[in-house]
């Protein structure tokens, strides 16, 4: 035997911010389509149809159903937090980094250049590419023609 479903109902405070939400549509992409979902939910819609309507699929609307009523509203329509890639360049590289920078160029060279401290650092056992110096350097402002600090590279 097959059990009924429940009716979904939002709380009173909740419909109205999400009409607002939608309404003003200021929000991502996702979670303006979540915001929408628990509308249609509220307003009896069947999954499959949202699921069509929406283009997601109905696994996500029976989590987003659970979220709203285990954590409330802003748990429910928000993104989880990610960890993300971990940090390739770390705050001790990019001192070593601005370090060598701002040092005297090697012997025949009037400045750094990224290759050459990638050079560097590779010989002190730190192994990035060119572009993560560059962008490292980028961050502290040292860029040719650049006053604010003493390095010069290319």
């Amino acid at each position: 035997m097959s059990r009924i479903a429940t009716p979904f109902v939002l709380a009173e405070p909740d419909w109205i911010t999400l009409k607002h939400l939608v309404s003003t549509g200021k929000e991502s992409a996702r979670k303006l389509t979540r915001a929408r979902a628990l509308q249609f939910l509220h307003q009896g819609q069947p999954p499959q149809q949202i699921s069509d309507l929406l283009g997601i699929s109905v696994a996500t609307l029976f989590n987003l159903k659970k979220r709203y009523r285990q954590e409330g509203l802003q748990r429910a329509i928000s993104e989880k937090a990610r960890s993300g890639q971990p940090r390739k360049v770390t705050q001790e590289v990019e001192a070593q980094i601005t370090q060598l920078a701002c040092s005297q160029a090697p012997d025949g060279r009037t400045r750094w250049t990224a290759s050459l401290i990638n050079q560097r650092l590779v010989q002190l056992d730190i192994h990035i590419d060119d572009e993560s110096v560059r962008l490292a350097l980028k961050k502290v402002s040292s860029s040719p023609g650049s006053k604010s600090s003493g390095a010069s590279v290319r």
